[in-house]
């Protein structure tokens, strides 16, 4: 096998992380025959091809995915290394790879802000995705800090938990139904759910579970601020968490008083044990704990 370099790994990696050859021609400044002409030459060392078209996208091949995994270890340690060096030197540099589910969008951003102020020589990658998504990313390594609320169950994998995370249930401000009650008196009313396989729909199904309770009369709604929408609206009631409203004008939903609410359980910081931990995700980690 001919020597792989540094740039081909680069460009793949480009390339798996951006979604296709455009995306990733645009991140590395490329022109996009470049970036062909670089995987066209990485798919003749490795003597296999490295993607496959599914319905139109790029997948990568079990070659493929050995060739990502050797990127990120290689250009990782790349990474590390120019970041210790730079600490000896008393300057501060790297890059922290955070991925999010879509809840934590409302919590994230404020622990970023006065952690970028601190740290202004760390790029941040910031991506938000559902719990589907941002479980397929982890999988392929593809990040350093995961933050879930319910983190899948893996022993591959080192949850911590930083900040509680409070599930209340809404209705509309015009609300005058039963207040001051348990669950069960609610559910002659539509209810307003996540889909199944989110973060809160597993907290609120784990609850009902626990009660014998089932919900029925619902409706499914993928998005967290379209659920708080049509509450507002007068379309149902709803169980979200308290930090999804946090932006949310006090007078457009009425917080119920419902016994053993708020749900409590905490937001986790989460890493996978086989990739090392850069200086950058050391650092944001450490902010993560000082969060009250």
């Amino acid at each position: 096998m001919q020597s792989l370099t540094f740039r081909l790994l680069e460009v793949f990696q480009s390339i798996v992380d951006h979604g296709s050859i455009t995306a990733a021609s645009s991140a590395l400044s490329l022109s996009q025959p470049t970036v062909s002409l670089q995987l066209k030459k990485l798919s003749g060392i490795v003597g296999m091809p490295l993607f496959e078209q599914t319905y139109g996208q790029l997948k990568m091949t079990e070659a493929g995915e050995a060739v990502y995994q050797c990127a990120q270890e290689v250009l990782g340690s790349q990474s590390r290394l120019e970041s210790q060096v730079h600490a000896l030197k008393g300057v501060e540099i790297g890059t922290l790879k955070l991925a999010v589910v879509t809840t934590a969008k409302y919590v994230v951003p404020p622990i970023l802000s006065p952690f970028c102020k601190q740290h202004p020589n760390i790029e941040v990658r910031f991506i938000v995705g559902n719990r589907a998504d941002i479980i397929d990313r982890m999988r392929h390594n593809r990040d350093d800090v995961y933050i879930f609320s319910q983190p899948p169950q893996d022993d591959n994998l080192v949850c911590t938990p930083f900040l509680q995370n409070k599930l209340v249930v809404i209705a509309p401000p015009d609300y005058d139904g039963p207040d001051n009650c348990d669950l069960k008196a609610l559910m002659d009313h539509k209810f307003l759910l996540r889909e199944y396989g989110s973060g809160t729909r597993r907290a609120i199904q784990d609850y009902c579970d626990s009660k014998g309770l089932v919900f029925p009369n619902s409706m499914i709604i993928e998005s967290n601020e379209a659920i708080r929408l049509a509450v507002t609206s007068g379309l149902g009631l709803a169980i979200l968490s308290e930090h999804t409203l946090a932006h949310t004008p006090p007078d457009s939903v009425k917080v119920l008083k419902v016994k053993d609410f708020p749900l409590v359980n905490h937001w986790q910081a989460v890493t996978v044990k086989h990739r090392q931990i850069s200086l950058a995700a050391q650092a944001f980690q450490k902010a993560l704990l000082n969060v009250e």
